[in-house]
């Protein structure tokens, strides 16, 4: 293979060959280079589901690659804490009362000036105080709630304390809501099992939009920053959005990851998953001629060039075939005419006499 290069370095750029060989002449055009890569599928939201008290798991259905909606219930649980949270805030919430209602008694005798000054003061400060305990077991109650994803507005809760019971109302609320929309991926607890504050329960992942990690080498890497990406989800053909971060390469397969977003209809897309993504780059501009007048060997691509009754080969870079015609972006004009029969003949013809060629 070395000694048929050198050979052909020396040969003439040129010969002269019997006969007039039929030719065509390039078409200036348009070509979008097409490239098919893998991408990896991350799902764009990701959480372990806790408590942040220690509680004993009363039931836990749903199984791993069940479809959740916002709110829905995924636990049912016991949890004495979440209990004491509940009674602390109703038990300050009804001091409240009792402190403002003798303080509506104080100012009304104080008008009347049968109690002292000092007395409405005592009554002041005692509302002050028992605001100051509803806020503090408020906001122990309100984080407990936000790990639930369960309501904070405490207006509601003191109508339910006051008609259903602390009993009734702890158990409605001792139980673990998804906070998003997504897929269970994984069951990390048991039913029945009591677990310790912060023990994982549920693995949740949002599948609405995902994460697709494209690998693509490093010489397809300029085309893939235009034009655009896609991948086909049954006859749904669903286009990849291009996420505003460099590059990443990866060394163990020599690839360079490009970051997309995509909508994942009906959740065909998995985390984890493997699929095929096609792009089509920016449109280029080339000649088109037909695919018989690009011959290739030892790597290259050649053309045969007509001009008059001379031919010269010329190397030319190339795309695909498509339609019969290939598109060449590199080494031919526009208008030159091109040997459409016999091109590898006319290439190694001089050659064939000097070298035994083996492919």
């Amino acid at each position: 293979m070395k000694i048929l290069c050198a050979i052909a370095l020396l040969l003439p750029t040129s010969s002269a060959f019997a006969g007039q060989p039929p030719t065509t002449a390039g078409i200036a055009g348009l070509w979008r280079p097409r490239d098919l890569a893998f991408a990896l599928v991350i799902a764009q939201r990701q959480t372990i589901l806790s408590l942040p008290f220690a509680a004993r798991i009363i039931s836990l259905n749903v199984e791993p690659g069940t479809r959740v909606a916002a709110g829905e219930t995924l636990a049912r649980f016991d949890a004495p804490v979440l209990k004491r949270h509940l009674a602390a805030w109703n038990q300050a919430r009804r001091g409240l009362i009792i402190a403002r209602d003798r303080l509506t008694v104080t100012r009304e005798a104080e008008r009347n000036r049968a109690v002292t000054r000092r007395a409405l003061l005592d009554g002041e400060q005692a509302v002050a105080q028992a605001e100051g305990r509803v806020r503090m077991t408020w906001q122990t109650l309100a984080a407990d709630f936000d790990i639930l994803n369960a309501s904070t507005d405490p207006k509601p809760l003191a109508q339910k304390m006051e008609t259903l019971g602390l009993r009734k109302v702890a158990g409605g609320l001792s139980r673990l809501r998804a906070p998003f929309a997504g897929v269970v991926r994984a069951r990390r607890a048991t039913q029945g099992e009591q677990l310790t504050a912060g023990a994982p329960i549920l693995e949740l992942e949002a599948l609405d939009r995902v994460y697709l990690d494209v690998g693509v080498p490093d010489k397809a890497l300029a085309r893939w920053r235009g034009g655009e990406s896609r991948w086909r989800a049954g006859s749904k053909v669903v286009i990849l959005k291009r996420l505003d971060t460099a590059p990443r390469y990866d060394a163990t397969t020599s690839l360079w990851l490009l970051r997309f977003e995509a909508e994942n209809p009906v959740g065909r897309l998995q985390d984890g998953q493997w699929v095929q993504v096609a792009h089509r780059a920016a449109a280029r501009a080339v000649v088109w001629v037909p695919a018989a007048a690009v011959v290739a060997r030892n790597g290259k691509s050649w053309c045969i060039v007509a001009e008059g009754a001379r031919t010269s080969p010329v190397e030319v870079r190339a795309g695909p075939v498509e339609n019969g015609r290939i598109p060449v972006y590199e080494g031919l004009r526009a208008g030159q005419r091109v040997v459409t029969e016999g091109a590898y003949e006319l290439l190694y013809r001089d050659l064939k006499d000097l070298v035994k060629f083996v492919d």
